[in-house]
Order: structure tokens, then C-alpha cells, then sequence
């Protein structure tokens, strides 16, 4: 196969862990002006988070912030595809919250990320050794998770704490494995570019299904694709191979092979970044190029200690186009109403 130049996604959308030399290439640390500035806004929310739903965030922040949130927004859609911003004091969880939920409305809108309807939930195992089905969301256990993707344009999460052991957090660059693919196993593009099926996880209290198990789709969602000259790229690799057994139609030999070689690149040292979310972090990822995992991990035998994050699906204000399957990925799931999740 010949490789043209146009071929390839330019390196600043398709990059490597190598890329980076040190934390300093790709953490942005907030400055005690922007810190200020964040927690005069998140005060003044009011005091019923339901309320929240209906503040205009814009509003209570200020032009400095306003410049952060807009290289913020440019570097996730035409950089590099992810941000984590760094410097916060986790130490009172509900004013994280509160500055959380005012940075992730700045960068987009959010979207419903389960049958209750939470368009900002905790992220915490709520299994505790219990026996897991397919239908069990990855979030709400110390599961390890395996690279994926997931709804609206964007998954973003603030840390409160993080377990004693294990859930180390990694992210790769889906359009960095299209390039590897093209170079090296152009064999396997046809049929990425043409997708896989997802298994949607029947939710307790979904109100939209009445079946005992969740569903495959019938639309195929390809892990690559453009749209006007802009690439986009989506996979979740478990859900796909839960789609393959609860539809009873298994991978054909060359899809499973092509899904291997993907997971395979994505592990490769040199093109995911590995690191753990420390306590006040926020990250945000771009859906449509990034993929995220995490390690399994022991959690505290305290209530009080046990791992803890919150997390919000975004649409970014300005979203690039992109083909009608991923664009449908904003969607997100279907709930009775929006509601922000307080424990």
C-alpha cells in the first residue's frame, strides 16, 4: 500500500506518550487568580443543586477564566483532544463539585449518562464484591475498564479521592492508532472504518426498555471516520464484544483480528499515557479521538475513604462535524429528566 502524506492525521490530533517529555507537556495547572476566580463563581450557585440546571454559568465567571476555558476548549477539539487541569483543593467535595460543574458547563453541555437521568454523577463502587453482569456500568465498580469511549462529545471527571490501591488511569490517542494502522496494517482499515454493532446495558429503572437485558444497535459505528476534512474516531471495546455475544452473530475473524490490533497499539508504552488522577484534578477527554481506561483497585474499608469522582458527559459548545454515527453519540441516554446526583 502506498501511504500519501493525506493519509495520515497530523501529529498535534495524533499523539504518542512519547511525545510528551514530562508532565509539564500536557498538564494545565491553574494560577491562584484563576483559583479565585472559580471559587467566587461556584459560590455563587445556588444553594438546591437542582438549581443549578437553569443557571447560566457564563455569567458568574469572569474574562480570565473565559480565556482559560476557551484554550481549554480549542486543545480538546483541535489539539491534542484532552485536558486536565491541576491545582484545586479536593478537600471540601461539595465546593469541587460546585467549581466543577461550572468548568464542565463552560466547555459544553451536559448530557443524561444513565436511566436515572444524572447529568452529574459519582463515581464510586457501588458493588462491593457483588456479582457483576453484563448490564453492570463500569463506573460504579472497581472493575478494571477497558479502553472505550463513551457518550456526548465529551467525558470529563474531578477526583475527590483515589484508592488506597490500583485504578491507575490511562488514555491513548484513537486518531495516533489510525496513523499506526495505516503504516503498518493497512489490512485492518476497511473494516474499522466500517465499525462494530453496541450493546446498550439495560439500567435499572430505564424507562425506555422493559426487556430483562439491554440491546445491540443496528447501526455499526465506525471506529474511524471524516466528516468535511475533520477526523473523528469512536470505540468501546467491550461493548462491541458484548454486542458480538448477546446478538449471537460473533465477530467474523477479520473484525475480531482488527479489534486486537487496536487494543494492542493502544497498550503499547510508547503511545498511551499513564497516570493517576490526583485528588482536585479534572480531566476532560475528547470522546471522538480519545480513549480512556483504568486499573482495577482495593478500596477503603471506610465509607468515609472510598474512592470518589465526579463525572459529567459534555457537548462541546462548538462542535466539529462529524459523520451521522458519531454524531448520534451525543445523545447520550435516554432518562426521565436531568438531575445532579448528591449524595
Amino acid at each position: 500500500m502506498n501511504i500519501h502524506q493525506s493519509d495520515l492525521i497530523p501529529s498535534k490530533r495524533a499523539w504518542r506518550s512519547a511525545d510528551f517529555r514530562s508532565d509539564a507537556d500536557w498538564v494545565t495547572r491553574w494560577t491562584d487568580a484563576e483559583i479565585a476566580d472559580l471559587k467566587s463563581a461556584a459560590t455563587k450557585l445556588p444553594d438546591d443543586p437542582q438549581s443549578w440546571l437553569a443557571v447560566d454559568c457564563k455569567a458568574l465567571t469572569t474574562p480570565l477564566l473565559e480565556q482559560k476555558f476557551k484554550q481549554a476548549s480549542r486543545e480538546m477539539t483541535n489539539g491534542r483532544g484532552f485536558v486536565l487541569f491541576r491545582g484545586l483543593d479536593a478537600s471540601d467535595p461539595a465546593l469541587l463539585r460546585r467549581k466543577f460543574w461550572i468548568v464542565g458547563n463552560r466547555l459544553g453541555t451536559p448530557v443524561m449518562q444513565n436511566a436515572r437521568g444524572e447529568v452529574l454523577s459519582e463515581v464510586t463502587d457501588r458493588f462491593s464484591g457483588a456479582e457483576r453482569t453484563a448490564d453492570t456500568r463500569g463506573y460504579e465498580s472497581n472493575d478494571e475498564l477497558r479502553f472505550h469511549c463513551d457518550g456526548g462529545d465529551c467525558i470529563s471527571m474531578a477526583c475527590v479521592r483515589q484508592a488506597p490501591k490500583g485504578g491507575l488511569n490511562g488514555i491513548v490517542s484513537l486518531l495516533a492508532i489510525h496513523n499506526e494502522i495505516v503504516k503498518h496494517h493497512p489490512e485492518h482499515l476497511s473494516v474499522l472504518q466500517r465499525g462494530y454493532p453496541l450493546y446498550a446495558r439495560k439500567e435499572k429503572g430505564d424507562a425506555a426498555s422493559t426487556a430483562k437485558l439491554g440491546k445491540v444497535s443496528q447501526q455499526r459505528i465506525p471506529v474511524f471516520a471524516t466528516e468535511q476534512g475533520y477526523a473523528s474516531a469512536w470505540l468501546n471495546i467491550l461493548l462491541s464484544i458484548l454486542a458480538a455475544e448477546m446478538s449471537g452473530i460473533p465477530m467474523t475473524q477479520e473484525e475480531k483480528a482488527a479489534m486486537d490490533c487496536v487494543e494492542e497499539i493502544a497498550e503499547r508504552p510508547d503511545m498511551k499515557l499513564s497516570f493517576m488522577q490526583q485528588p482536585g484534578d479534572m480531566i476532560f477527554l475528547n470522546n471522538l479521538a480519545v480513549m480512556h481506561q483504568r486499573q482495577k483497585y482495593e478500596d477503603h474499608p471506610d465509607a468515609a475513604k472510598k474512592r470518589l469522582l465526579f463525572r459529567m458527559w459534555l457537548n462541546f459548545h462548538d462542535a466539529p462535524p462529524v459523520v451521522p454515527e458519531h454524531a448520534a453519540i451525543r445523545n447520550g441516554i435516554r432518562g426521565p429528566e436531568p438531575v445532579i446526583a448528591w449524595s
